[in-house]
């Protein structure tokens, strides 16, 4: 009985450590669901005009594997085509991708542990569920919101990839094949994916025993690695153009302390909350416990056992150690406030997930040299001190992030609303939140509304009986509260807007004047972002906190014709319009 017990009590911890590992992705999966917008953001209207040349039938390899920044997105923009025509281009199937990416990450993270880290399946688990608040992490919002930035994701995939084959059974042929093979689409991916070619190729080498010894006895794989790489740098490089808008690589020569501080900041970011100073001394504590672990692997190198345990993980350590490297020569000029971007967290992460696994295999191997003793109060104080600090500055850093998904959503939306109405106001000032320069991407939009990738299709026509929904529909979303003439400038009219069913503010407000036959025609557009805790507190709902809108109307934009005013919420994700309450009148 005791023995059964002690087995079910055993089977329940495992359940339990099982859940705690897989919480981070399900809560991050839910957030992208939630915040996920189906527009094009900034760069992927550089993808919209690939499509134009697939649609207008010349596109051409050198499209693929044109230089984008500093990245050659060649394998990327396979998958992009792939997608976009499955899906309609339905950009959150990007954002699926990149999950599934995370996925496949954490997978491997979790495999090298089972190969590298000893300790029950509870233990393993639990250092899973810790590594998972990292590459799960809310804070890389931006990528994980914009389907472009599956590419980031890439080169870790393939490296941690490569890593685990390293570690298997594979004959070291099939090994340097598929490190070839990964390595090409690390590179053709994004611009650190040149990083694999110099990490995989160690950790293939000394991950197992002899596998060193007998790479020096079969000589051509060495030499098939190098052309490899040799053939992939003059490919990437050829006709290689450095962005103009981006800083010297050398101002981080001329200003040390500055590039230092960038340097450390990188690394501590993920856990810092957009806070300078606070990712500062994070970044110096990840470098302090590196350096440590980086001294006891010295001490001990002759230890083999030791070496082929951690040699993937300081891979992946260096992976950011690299990359952080490499940022802070490009981005330093830049300012260091700009090493906090949520872009860069998906490189930043691994450090610190490198550094959880090697503290526990060092902290395992000292136990068994006699150097710590189990149970070790200090060793156990001071390990649960750091990892209770991880585990609260990622709480925090996730509200931060969560909040910040909630802006870009709002954000995205009002740009959407402005996107489809493109045939029917013209409006720049909003849709310049999905592309700065509006004019580049108005004929994109519309021939990606003829390839059927814009979901609702644009607005073809200022009357708004085309896309306006019945009275009853639109009850209580909101009131156009009243106009004001402006001098001789024009006329500013305002009000508060709301979508009731998605328990949201309107996505946007269209302004329509009442022409001689009655017809109600859109002439104007205004983006509800005003604070009105009158609102929140009458519909006793906070989400419409910001449901008040404006709108200038200059005396040069206004119909001949306008005469009665009404205004409509509008919803982007169905392109329809709800009649707000009131009306006034312009004079022209």
């Amino acid at each position: 009985m005791i023995a059964i017990n002690k087995w079910n009590l055993e089977k329940i911890w495992h359940k339990l450590a099982f859940l705690l590992a897989i919480i981070p992705a399900i809560f991050t999966g839910i957030l992208i669901v939630k915040y996920s917008v189906n527009v094009p953001h900034w760069d992927q209207w550089g993808l919209a005009g690939m499509f134009e040349k697939i649609y207008a039938g010349n596109l051409k390899f050198q499209d693929l594997i044109a230089q984008h920044n500093e990245s050659r997105f060649l394998f990327p923009r396979l998958l992009f085509i792939g997608l976009a025509y499955l899906t309609g281009w339905n950009v959150k199937y990007e954002m699926l991708v990149i999950f599934i990416f995370a996925g496949i990450v954490s997978f491997n993270i979790y495999r090298l542990s089972l190969l590298t880290v000893a300790g029950s399946p509870v233990k393993l688990i639990l250092l899973a569920g810790l590594s998972n608040l990292l590459i799960f992490s809310p804070i890389q919002y931006e990528t994980l919101l914009w389907g472009m930035q599956l590419v980031v994701f890439a080169p870790i995939v393939c490296l941690t990839s490569c890593i685990v084959v390293a570690y298997s059974n594979l004959s070291l042929r099939i090994k340097i094949l598929i490190g070839l093979i990964l390595s090409t689409v690390a590179t053709f991916s994004f611009a650190n994916g040149l990083l694999c070619w110099m990490l995989a190729f160690p950790a293939i080498a000394l991950a197992k025993p002899k596998a060193w010894q007998e790479l020096l006895k079969e000589k051509y794989l060495i030499v098939s690695w190098g052309l490899g790489f040799i053939a992939n740098a003059v490919i990437y490089f050829y006709n290689y153009r450095k962005p103009g808008h981006h800083p010297s690589l050398t101002e981080g020569l001329v200003h040390p302390v500055k590039a230092l501080n960038y340097f450390l900041a990188y690394l501590g970011a993920p856990l810092a909350q957009n806070n300078l100073t606070l990712a500062t001394i994070v970044g110096t504590i990840l470098m302090v416990i590196f350096i440590a672990v980086g001294l006891y692997l010295v001490s001990f190198s002759h230890q083999n056992n030791l070496i082929h345990r951690t040699i993937g993980w300081l891979t992946i350590a260096g992976y950011t150690l690299i990359s952080a490297a490499i940022t802070t020569s490009g981005r330093v000029g830049f300012g260091i406030e700009q090493s906090l971007s949520s872009r860069y967290a998906t490189f930043q992460i691994y450090l610190t997930v490198a550094l959880v696994y090697m503290t526990a295999i060092i902290l395992e191997d000292a136990a068994s040299k006699k150097i710590i003793y189990r149970p070790s109060l200090i060793a156990n104080r001071i390990v649960s001190s750091l990892v209770t600090v991880l585990i609260l500055l990622h709480c925090i850093t996730a509200a931060y992030a969560i909040e910040q998904m909630h802006d870009i959503q709002v954000q995205r939306y009002r740009g959407k609303a402005c996107l489809l109405l493109i045939n029917v106001v013209k409006d720049d000032d909003c849709l310049q939140v999905l592309f700065p320069n509006p004019d580049r991407i108005k004929p994109t939009a519309r021939i990606l509304n003829k390839m059927g990738f814009l979901k609702p299709g644009l607005v073809e026509s200022n009357q708004i009986e085309k896309i306006k929904m019945s009275q009853g529909a639109g009850k209580n979303s909101g009131w156009l509260e009243k106009i004001e003439r402006v001098g001789n400038s024009g006329y500013k009219v305002w009000g508060w807007a709301v979508l009731p069913k998605k328990k949201k503010p309107a996505d946007g407000v269209i302004l329509s004047y009442e022409n001689k036959r009655g017809e109600a025609i859109a002439f104007a557009v205004a983006s509800p972002a005003i604070k009105r805790k009158d609102v929140a507190k009458s519909l006793k709902n906070k989400a419409y906190t910001y449901a008040g809108w404006e709108k200038f109307i200059p005396w040069d934009k206004i119909p001949k014709a306008a005469g009665k005013v009404k205004a409509w919420a509008f919803d982007a994700d169905t392109g329809k319009a709800y009649q707000l309450n009131g009306y006034g009148s312009i004079a022209k």
